[in-house]
């Protein structure tokens, strides 16, 4: 593990709620046993009950980062090289944290409770501030590797999860590309005896629509202009096929175009509004395909008129596949909804998003 990762790992240590409750238990522990023993004493009360919580959130957060520290992509140092680098890290950390209780507390020689150390047979005394280090320098030891291993398994789970999310959204992308071309080649055939020309301008549309798919499909993010090309083609195609009853409309700002999207969130709500409310109508209907963004989220719009969304609608193929990727895109927080408002139905999927300040 590099230098550059240790922040993000120790965000990510206390953004756990176990983190936080082993540190309340733990000082809560102490404290209790603490006035209940008659051990040196030497710092005020509120110190007395801060110390513990300090000294298990410095264990916590700095402890592992020895064990961890490589200077590459491995995940922990070997044993030994991670022995030897945390013998002078946890006395660093452990020795200022000792400095600083001494600072808090400078109190005179002869009111402070002495702690005796007998070493090599001389008597030592010292204050009672270095008991703490001499008892959390070996537990700064342990701890830090078993936290440290325990770091390096969740990061193993993790890259393990992430390829598994990502090998199942290509499958699924994969999937959603023959269903496309089924449903645009099932409209097409009413064509070939109606207008051969059409039909084969349309085939012709299709070709380059599914190199577009095939390319923008299998990618796990792409520009939003990547979409908004491939919806072209595909709104192309069946204006030829539904001529004068097909209108479409766009609500596309500039800035919408360079945002990085997974692929095909449009895609599936276009052609469920042209498959199931415009090409069933008579008369056909319109198509909007809205972008706008509000100060926390990016919301995506497919609204169309003709027919109205029935109470008993079932959602197919496409859609039934948007929402199962939207499972994999947890950080993006997606909420997909469908309802009728007046006379458009409409397909809105929100985003969370951070915009730049």
């Amino acid at each position: 593990m590099r230098l550059q990762d240790f922040p993000t790992v120790t965000l990510r240590k206390f953004r756990t709620p176990s983190t936080w409750g082993a540190i309340f238990a733990y000082g809560l522990f102490w404290t209790a046993l603490r006035f209940m023993t008659d051990l040196p004493r030497g710092l005020s009360l509120g110190t007395e009950i801060l110390v513990p919580f300090l000294l298990l959130g410095g264990n916590v957060a700095l402890a592992p980062l020895p064990w961890l520290w490589t200077g590459d992509t491995r995940k922990q140092a070997p044993p030994l090289r991670g022995f030897l680098q945390c013998l002078p890290w946890n006395a660093i950390w452990l020795l200022g944290l000792t400095w600083l209780l001494i600072q808090m507390a400078p109190m005179p020689l002869g009111q402070q409770q002495n702690l005796h150390l007998f070493l090599l047979g001389r008597h030592f005394v010292l204050r009672p501030e270095w008991g703490l280090f001499f008892f959390n320098y070996p537990f700064a030891l342990i701890l830090g590797w078993f936290l440290a291993d325990k770091e390096r398994a969740e990061a193993s789970e993790r890259e393990l999860q992430i390829l598994a999310d990502r090998t199942r959204a290509q499958a699924l992308q994969a999937q959603l590309n023959p269903h496309v071309l089924f449903n645009v080649l099932g409209g097409l055939t009413e064509l070939v005896h109606e207008d051969p020309d059409a039909a084969e301008e349309a085939l012709v549309g299709l070709v380059e629509m599914y190199r577009d798919l095939m390319k923008h499909g299998t990618t796990l993010r792409d520009p939003l202009k990547q979409e908004r090309a491939l919806l072209k083609r595909y709104l192309g195609i069946e204006a030829i096929r539904l001529g004068e009853r097909l209108k479409v409309e766009w609500a596309w700002p500039d800035w919408a175009d360079a945002l990085e999207l997974p692929p095909l969130l449009l895609q599936p709500l276009v052609e469920n509004a042209i498959k199931h409310g415009i090409s069933t109508a008579p008369e056909g209907g319109t198509l909007r395909v809205e972008i706008h963004r509000t100060p926390d989220s990016l919301v995506l719009r497919v609204a169309n008129t003709g027919k109205p969304l029935r109470a008993d609608y079932r959602e197919g193929t496409g859609l039934g596949n948007l929402r199962e990727r939207l499972t994999l895109m947890p950080t993006y927080r997606p909420t997909l909804t469908l309802a009728q408002e007046g006379a458009w139905v409409v397909a809105q999927l929100a985003l969370a998003w951070r915009w730049p300040a």
